[in-house]
C-alpha cells in the first residue's frame, strides 16, 4: 500500500487554507490522492509548522513521497551514492533527509506506523547518511592526492554510533552520537595520519551538520568519545581501549552498550568494541551499577531539574518518570548481568525488557507496563520535535498541551494517560534497587529474628561490627566498603543471632573478612540482595573451606542471586550448552582454561549451596557433581586436543577415550572429589608420526596429549583450579604410559592385571572422547570384571587388600569398620564372585543388581543401601564444609545442624549412636560375605 492509502485524518479542525495554497503550489488538484488522505494533510498542516513548510515548498516531493510505502522512500533516501563533489553530496544528503522527515511525519502522525518503524527508518537513513558522508571525503581525499585509497572498508578509520542511534532507536529530529576512531597502522597504510584522521572526520562532520539553504541532515555530536576535553575528534585505538580500561566513568561504560560501528573500517571498529567489553561487561553481577545509576540520575537532576510529576512543561526525556529513567533501568540491569548472561547484551530497549524477563530479571508484567510507556513516551517525543524540527523533549505550557494532544489522537485523556505513564516508569525506576533483593528458593532457607538478643552473644556481635569499622582488613580498607557494612550490620546480626552457634558463626564470618582481598564488590551485594546474607553467615560459619573459595573468588556468589540458576539443577545438554557459550567468548586457549574453572566453580558452586540449604541429597548429589565433571572432562578433552593439534597434528584414524574410574566413575562425588581416569588411544596399526609441524610417534603423542588434557583440568590458572587428577589406575600403574593403546588396556586386563584392579573397574565409567572407542573399552571391561574366578583367591586378595588400607587408615565415615570402604568393597566383590552385572557402576545399583540375582539376601541389601545412603549424606555436607575429613565427634557446632538435617536426627548423640549401630551391621556383614579381617 502508497502512503496515501494508509492516511486519517488527526482529530480537529482540517487547515482549508493550506490545502488551497497546496493546490496552488502543486498547479491543481493533487493526483492520486482521496479526500480522507487530503483531509489528514490538512490537519498536519494544522499542528506541525516544519510538516506544513514542507509540503508547501516541495509539493512535487509530497506528491512522491504519498505514492509510495514508507519503507521505499526510506530505501530511495538512503540510496545517495558517494562521489568526490562534496557540495553535489551534500544536496543530495538534504533532499533525502527531507523527503524522510516528510514521509516518516505523515506515516507518524496518520497512518499508525510504529514506533520501531519510525525510529528504525530514521536509523537506517542516519546509518546510510554517515556511511555516504565519510566516503566522499575519501574519494575528495583521494582526488587531491591526500589519501592512497578510496575503500572505507579498509581505511583503518572507524565510525561508532552511540546512544538512541546505536540502538536504531534514533528520534524524530534527534543529533546523532558518533564516536570515531582509527588504527594507526592500517590508516597508515592508507596515508591516515593523526592530523588527517581529525581533519577527515571534521570534514565528514561538516558534510552532515552544516546549514545550508536546503537545511542539514544531521546535527553530530561528538562528545562520547574517550576524555573529549583532551582528546581530538578522531581517536587512536590503543589511546581509547587504554582510557575505558582504565578511566572510563561509569556512564561512559554504560553508553558502550548500545554502540556499534555503522561506517568506516568495520574490522577495526569491531577490534576496538571487543577490546573495550571487558570493561563495559564485567564477568560478575556488578551491583554497584545500581549505585552509579542513582548517582548519575542525582547529577542529571541537579543540571536539568527533574521536578515534579506534570504535563505542562515536563521533560520527556529527563524529567522525573521520563525516556531516561526507563532507560537507565533496562541499562543498569543489563549492566548489572550481562557480564554473565549475553542475553542481556542487545542495545535495542524493548528487546532487552524482553531477554530481561526471558532471565527471570523482571516479571512479565513490569516488561508490558515499561514496554507501554516507551512506545508512549516516545511517540510524545517525535511529536514535539515535528512542531518545529527542534530537537526538543519538552512539553509546552498549557496553552500548547492541546496541539500535543491532537497530533497523539487523544484529545480528552492526554494529560492523564501521561501523568499515569510517567508514575509508572518512575516507580519502575525507584524500585530498581529492590529487583535483585528477591529470595532465591534454592537457598533462602535461613531462620530471620527481630534484631540482636540481649546479654553476652548480643554485646560479642556489637563490639564485632564496632572493631569492624577499624579492622586492618583489604576488604575494609576504603570508607565505601565501611559505609557498606555499617548498612548490613542488621542484616548480619539477625543472621549472627539466630543461628545454632552465634559466636562460631561470628567468628566464622571474622574469617571470611579477612580472606577477602577487596570488599565493594561483594558487600555492594549483600546490600542489594539481603537474602544473600543468612546464606552467607551460614556457609562462613558451618563451611570454613566453601568459605575460603568464595573468599578468593567472590564473583562465584553470582550463581546464588542468578535468576537463570532457580529451579533444578541444568541436565547435561543445557550444562553444555552453558559451557560452550563461555568457551566460544574465549579469545586464546588459556582463556579457554579459564572458561572452564569458571563454569566449574560456579556450577560445583550451586550444587554445594543445595546442599547445605537442604534441596539436594543422597544419591541425587553426587550424580550432580559427576553430570558437572563429565562435561568438563568431555570439554576439556575437546579444548586440549584442539590445541595440541596446531603444532603437532593428527595420527591416521587417531581416537581417545577417557575411562573414569573411583567416585568419579561410580557418580559419587563429593565437593572434594578427585577425578580418577584412564586415558585410552587407537590409531591405524602402520601410522608413523603425526603429520603436524612437529610430528610425534603415536606413543609419545599421546602421552604428550594426556599429560596437556590433564593440565586443561588440573593446573591453576588466574581463575582458579577445578580438580585434582589421578592417573594411578591405568595399567600398570605409575611404571605404565600415561595413555595406554586400547590394545595394550585390552591385553592387560585379560591377563596381566591385579585383583584390586579388577575391583577398581567395577566402577569404570567411559565418559568422554570417542564413541567406538569407548564401546570397546567398556566390552573388556565387562570381560574382565565378569570372567569366572577362584572365589577362595579372590577372598583371600580382597581380605588381604582391605587389611592393607586398615592399616592405613581406620577413622571416619569412609575408613572405619562397617564404613563407606567395607560397602564399597562387598559390591565389588560380590561383581567379581557372582558376575552377572554389566554397564553399572554405582554401588547401589551394583548392590540392586546382585540382590535382583539372588547372590545377596533381601535383609543384607536393605542394611547396606541404608547406610551407604547415610554415609554419603554425611560425607556430602562434611566435604563441603572442611579441606580434611572430619570424625562426627570432632564436627564444629555451626555445621552439627547441617548434619543433623542431613540423616534426619534429633541430636548428635543420636546420630553418632546411629552410625555406630550402622557400622556393626556393615562389619557383620561383611565378615559374612568376604570373611573376617585378622
Amino acid at each position: 500500500m502508497t502512503l496515501a492509502d494508509t492516511l486519517a485524518p488527526l482529530p480537529g479542525a482540517v487547515d482549508e487554507a493550506f490545502l488551497a495554497d497546496l493546490e496552488a503550489a502543486e498547479g491543481g488538484p493533487l493526483p492520486l490522492i482521496g479526500e480522507e488522505a487530503k483531509a489528514a494533510l490538512g490537519t498536519v498542516a494544522d499542528v506541525s509548522l516544519f510538516l506544513r513548510h514542507l509540503m508547501l515548498r516541495y509539493p512535487k516531493d509530497l506528491t512522491a513521497l504519498l505514492t509510495r510505502p514508507l519503507d521505499e522512500t526510506v530505501a530511495i533516501a538512503a540510496s545517495v551514492a558517494p562521489e568526490d563533489d562534496l557540495t553535489a553530496v551534500m544536496s543530495q544528503l538534504r533532499q533525502s533527509r527531507r523527503h524522510v522527515a516528510l514521509a516518516v511525519g505523515l506515516a507518524d502522525l496518520c497512518a499508525g506506523a510504529s514506533v520501531q518503524h519510525v525510529t528504525g527508518a530514521l536509523s537506517r537513513f542516519a546509518d546510510a547518511a554517515v556511511g555516504v558522508a565519510l566516503q566522499s571525503v575519501l574519494l575528495d581525499g583521494f582526488r587531491r592526492g591526500q589519501l592512497t585509497t578510496t575503500d572505507p572498508h579498509t581505511c583503518g578509520l572507524a565510525v561508532l554510533a552511540f546512544g538512541k542511534l546505536g540502538a536504531h532507536e534514533l528520534n524524530y529530529s534527534s543529533d546523532i552520537d558518533l564516536v570515531v576512531v582509527y588504527d594507526p597502522a592500517r590508516a597508515a597504510a592508507c596515508g591516515i595520519t593523526s592530523g588527517r584522521a581529525v581533519r577527515l572526520t571534521q570534514r565528514m562532520t561538516q558534510v552532515l551538520q552544516a546549514r545550508t539553504e536546503e537545511g542539514f541532515v544531521f546535527r553530530v555530536d561528538l562528545r562520547l568519545r574517550p576524555d573529549p576535553s583532551a582528546t581530538p575528534v578522531a581517536v587512536a585505538m590503543p589511546s581509547a581501549i587504554a582510557y575505558f580500561q582504565s578511566r572510563a566513568r561509569a556512564w561512559e561504560q554504560q553508553a558502550v552498550i548500545k554502540a556499534r560501528v555503522i561506517a568506516g573500517d568495520e574490522s577495526a571498529g569491531r577490534a576496538f568494541l571487543s577490546a573495550i567489553s571487558p570493561s563495559v561487561w564485567h564477568g560478575f553481577f556488578d551491583f554497584t551499577a545500581i549505585e552509579d545509576t542513582m548517582e548519575t540520575r542525582r547529577q542529571i537532576a541537579l543540571v536539568k531539574g527533574a521536578g515534579a510529576i506534570t504535563v505542562p512543561g515536563h521533560n520527556v526525556k529527563l524529567g522525573r518518570g521520563g525516556i531516561r529513567e526507563l532507560e537507565f533501568f533496562v541499562q543498569t540491569l543489563q549492566r548489572l548481568a550481562g557480564g554473565r548472561d549475553r542475553r542481556l547484551r542487545g542495545r535495542a530497549s524493548l528487546d532487552m525488557l524482553v531477554a530481561l524477563t526471558n532471565a527471570g530479571w523482571i516479571d512479565a508484567a513490569t516488561r508490558d507496563s515499561l514496554h507501554e510507556a516507551y512506545v508512549r513516551l516516545r511517540r510524545i517525543e517525535h511529536r514535539l520535535q515535528m512542531v518545529a524540527d527542534e530537537q526538543t523533549h519538552t512539553m509546552p505550557d498549557e496553552d500548547g498541551v492541546p496541539r500535543i494532544a491532537r497530533m497523539m489522537g487523544e484529545v480528552d485523556t492526554f494529560e492523564d494517560t501521561m501523568v499515569a505513564t510517567l508514575q509508572t516508569v518512575h516507580h519502575h525506576f525507584t524500585n530498581l534497587p529492590n529487583i535483585v533483593s528477591r529470595s532465591n528458593p534454592v537457598i533462602a532457607t535461613a531462620k530471620t529474628g527481630n534484631g540482636l538478643p540481649e546479654g553476652e552473644v548480643g554485646e560479642a556481635i556489637k563490639a564485632r561490627f564496632a572493631a569492624w569499622q577499624d579492622a586492618p582488613y583489604g576488604a575494609l580498607r576504603t570508607e565505601r566498603a565501611r559505609r557498606l557494612l555499617k548498612g548490613i550490620e542488621p542484616a548480619l546480626g539477625d543472621a549472627f543471632s539466630t543461628s545454632a552457634d552465634p559466636l562460631g558463626v561470628l567468628d566464622g564470618f571474622d574469617t571470611f573478612l579477612s580472606w577477602l582481598p577487596a570488599g565493594v564488590q561483594i558487600l555492594s551485594r549483600l546490600n542489594h540482595q539481603r537474602d544473600l546474607i543468612p546464606v552467607l553467615v551460614l556457609i562462613a560459619g558451618s563451611a570454613p573451606r566453601l568459605a575460603e573459595q568464595l573468599a578468593r573468588h567472590a564473583r562465584l556468589l553470582d550463581v546464588l542471586i542468578d535468576p537463570a540458576f532457580f529451579g533444578r539443577l541444568p541436565d547435561e545438554d543445557e550444562l553444555a550448552s552453558q559451557l560452550q557459550q563461555g568457551l566460544a567468548e574465549a579469545q586464546d586457549y588459556e582463556g579457554r582454561l579459564d572458561a572452564l574453572r569458571v563454569f566449574g566453580q560456579e556450577q560445583a558452586l550451586l550444587v554445594s549451596a543445595r546442599v547445605l540449604a537442604g534441596s539436594l541429597t543422597g544419591q541425587s548429589v553426587g550424580e550432580a557433581y559427576a553430570r558437572l565433571a563429565d562435561c568438563i572432562v568431555a570439554a576439556a578433552l575437546k579444548v586440549a586436543t584442539d590445541e595440541f593439534e596446531v603444532r603437532h597434528g593428527r595420527l591416521d584414524e587417531g581416537a581417545t577415550a577417557l575411562v573414569a574410574l573411583g567416585k568419579y566413575g561410580g557418580k559419587e562425588m563429593t565437593a572434594t572429589s578427585d577425578l580418577d581416569l584412564v586415558f585410552l588411544y587407537n590409531c591405524a596399526p602402520e601410522a608413523g608420526q603425526s603429520d603436524g609441524e612437529k610430528g610425534l610417534p603415536p606413543g609419545h603423542y599421546y602421552a604428550r596429549l594426556a599429560q596437556r588434557v590433564v593440565a586443561a583440568l588440573s593446573a591453576p590458572t588466574a581463575k582458579g583450579s577445578l580438580y585434582e587428577v589421578d592417573l594411578r589406575l591405568r595399567p600398570s600403574g605409575r611404571s605404565g604410559p600415561l595413555a595406554t593403546h586400547i590394545t595394550s588396556f585390552e591385553r592387560y586386563h585379560a591377563e596381566s592385571a591385579w585383583v584390586w584392579e579388577h575391583l577398581a573397574l567395577t566402577r569404570a565409567r567411559v565418559v568422554a572422547g570417542d564413541g567406538a572407542l569407548g564401546v570397546r573399552a567398556r566390552v573388556a571391561v565387562d570381560q574382565a570384571t565378569t570372567r569366572h574366578r577362584d572365589r577362595e583367591a579372590l577372598v583371600a586378595d580382597v581380605l588381604a587388600m582391605r587389611k592393607r588400607l586398615a592399616d592405613q587408615s581406620a577413622e571416619g565415615l569412609k575408613h572405619a569398620p562397617g564404613g563407606q570402604v567395607d560397602i564399597e568393597f562387598i559390591a565389588q566383590f560380590l561383581q567379581l564372585a557372582e558376575g552377572g552385572c554389566t554397564g553399572v557402576s554405582q554401588v547401589a545399583e551394583l548392590l540392586s543388581c546382585q540382590r535382583d540375582n539372588g547372590t545377596l539376601a533381601d535383609g543384607p541389601y536393605e542394611t547396606l543401601l541404608a547406610a551407604h545412603g547415610l554415609y554419603q549424606r554425611l560425607s556430602q555436607v562434611i566435604a563441603i564444609a572442611s579441606h580434611k575429613t572430619l570424625a562426627l565427634e570432632d564436627t564444629p557446632a555451626p555445621l552439627q545442624p547441617l548434619l543433623l538435617r542431613a540423616a534426619d536426627a534429633p541430636d548428635m548423640d543420636y546420630l553418632m549412636a546411629d552410625v555406630a549401630e550402622r557400622r556393626t551391621a556393615v562389619r557383620t556383614i561383611f565378615t559374612d560375605l568376604i570373611g573376617a579381617i585378622d
